[in-house]
């Protein structure tokens, strides 16, 4: 279950490389990866506008223009430390025939996904497979993620494929985690792990590199179109015996209780101050204005403040594919508040945050979270091998879901959620 309470804040070796400050150009056998830039909007959206191309992959922009904003968004989310995308350029080209992007999964690039799209002219050269090596190495290497992961559709053999060659590992099956043209589609959930890459694949067998060009003016901070209503101000909700509103920093001296060591024993370090929950506090709120995360504390009646917290972020763009953790108090384990609050903030990202599917990751050893979200009706799905680096020890980690039309049909049986 991923909670987090901070806020995230020319070499010798790639392993040093300020990659938030501008990509590394990565030299390959005839080939080059490079950050994406406007001259390859055209030749892009040219060779990833094909059928064949867009089959298993999200809609990409109707046009070279929207193909320059998206470029801008990455370039302003890899300044932030969220995300990157490489242009593969072959020998002989200037501009881009496929990319290859990485974002954060867990605050910090511990854990990481990735995805990808090439020509349909370059498909079978071998091509991708030698850039997608580079680009795993740069990964763990470089933003010394500890975990990628990748989701390919069930039908897509060739993503599938070259994800087994990579000697990824699947690990489960996500149901109706892809949006189709006509219908929701399960994809695979693949993992690469830091330790087994980086046993079997010495720095020298990898490639020559050279820094980033210089740094272009600011961009766009956000990937396009309007932000939702939300991302104003989450509305406050009456509960049974409980209300559930956003945090603010009044808050800061009671979440410092809250998160005692017994609650927090499966999520990063919290802030150790008071000050520092009120940093968390309005980092919360920039977050929320962005579209990206949305987070309520529980606040029972005649009590001054929180008892517990729910954070919500998106997994993808259009936040149609979210994932949450929660905590509470310990002098709440099993009064039956997370059961009060828990409906109600799912009624608020199914039908307010407009989420169509909800993961959530708890630890294996962790019984009470994962008792938790079987409670609720949640899916498992996969259990996820070394997926959690936390005081240099890996933990395993359950991966649940919960779909809107699961809730729905749940609370129509259920009268009590």
């Amino acid at each position: 279950m991923t909670v987090t309470l901070t806020a995230p804040a020319c070499q010798s070796s790639l392993d040093s490389y300020p990659w938030r400050s501008g990509l590394p150009v990565l030299i390959g056998s005839g080939f080059v990866l490079r950050e994406v830039g406007p001259q390859d909007a055209l030749s892009l959206f040219e060779l990833l506008t094909d059928e064949q191309v867009t089959r298993f992959m999200s809609r990409p922009p109707e046009n070279a223009g929207g193909f320059e904003h998206f470029f801008e968004w990455v370039r302003a989310e890899r300044r932030a430390g969220h995300c990157f995308c490489f242009a593969i350029v072959p020998e002989g080209r200037e501009t881009a025939v496929g990319l290859i992007q990485g974002r954060e999964i867990e605050p910090g690039f511990g854990t990481a996904e990735w995805g990808f799209a090439l020509g349909r002219p370059y498909w079978g050269t071998g091509l991708f497979m030698a850039a997608a090596r580079l680009v795993v190495d740069f990964v763990f290497r470089c933003t010394h993620a500890h975990r990628l992961e990748a989701r390919a559709l069930v039908e897509n053999g060739r993503g599938n494929g070259v994800l087994r060659k990579l000697g990824a590992i699947p690990e489960g099956i996500l149901r109706k985690s892809f949006k189709g043209d006509e219908n929701y589609l399960n994809q695979v959930l693949w993992s690469l792990n830091a330790e087994d890459w980086l046993a079997r694949t010495p720095s020298s067998s990898i490639c020559r590199w050279r820094p980033a060009v210089a740094e272009e003016q600011p961009a766009a901070d956000h990937a396009g179109g309007p932000l939702p209503a939300w991302t104003q101000g989450l509305p406050t909700v009456r509960g049974d015996g409980l209300t559930l509103r956003e945090p603010v920093p009044s808050d800061a001296p009671v979440l410092r209780r809250l998160a005692a060591p017994e609650v927090t024993r499966y999520i990063p370090s919290p802030p150790d101050t008071v000050e520092g929950f009120e940093r968390f506090v309005n980092w919360v709120h920039a977050r929320r204005k962005t579209g990206k995360y949305a987070c309520y504390t529980v606040v029972p009646d005649g009590e001054d403040g929180p008892a517990g917290l729910f954070q919500i972020r998106q997994l993808e763009p259009t936040f149609k594919t979210a994932e949450w953790g929660f905590l509470f108090a310990s002098a709440h384990w099993g009064t039956g508040l997370f059961i009060r609050s828990a409906p109600i903030v799912l009624d608020v990202v199914f039908d307010t945050l407009g989420v169509h599917r909800l993961e959530a990751r708890a630890p294996t050893a962790n019984g009470r979270a994962n008792g938790a979200l079987r409670k609720l009706g949640a899916t498992l799905e996969g259990e996820l091998t070394r997926s959690f680096l936390l005081a240099g020890q890996y933990y395993d980690d359950s991966l649940w879901s919960i779909l809107k039309e699961d809730w729905v049909g749940r609370k129509r049986s259920s009268p009590k959620f």
